[in-house]
């Protein structure tokens, strides 16, 4: 039974590591929104929209803060989790399905 637990342990870390990355990945997406250009190209690549009023930029960009600082939702990246566990490390994170979904359904508030 000793034998296993190292192994055990590992993959706990090798499954944390790769929610670690996607959360980071995903956070730095979120900040580059907040700081820079990349909300207006954003918006306008996904959903047609070329400005926003202050007003829901502002309320936007709080909400933006609120996923950031929030924990991955797992059930949510279950999926992801479980293909870069898999072996898949050429899978980009940045531009996943699952990031993309988890960021539209904020813009969507705003009906975007």
């Amino acid at each position: 039974m000793e034998n296993n637990h190292p192994v055990q342990d590992h993959s706990k870390v090798s499954i944390e590591r790769i929610i670690d990355s996607i959360r980071e990945t995903r956070d730095n997406l979120i900040q580059g929104f907040l700081s820079g250009s990349a909300l207006t190209s954003f918006l306008e690549e996904h959903f047609g929209v070329s400005s926003l009023s202050v007003i829901k930029l502002e309320f936007l960009k709080r909400d933006l803060k609120e996923l950031q600082n929030s924990s991955l939702d797992l059930v949510h990246y279950s999926s992801l989790i479980k293909h870069l566990k898999e072996g898949h490390p050429e899978t980009s994170v940045t531009d996943h399905p699952l990031v993309i979904q988890e960021l539209k359904a904020i813009f969507q508030k705003y009906c975007l």
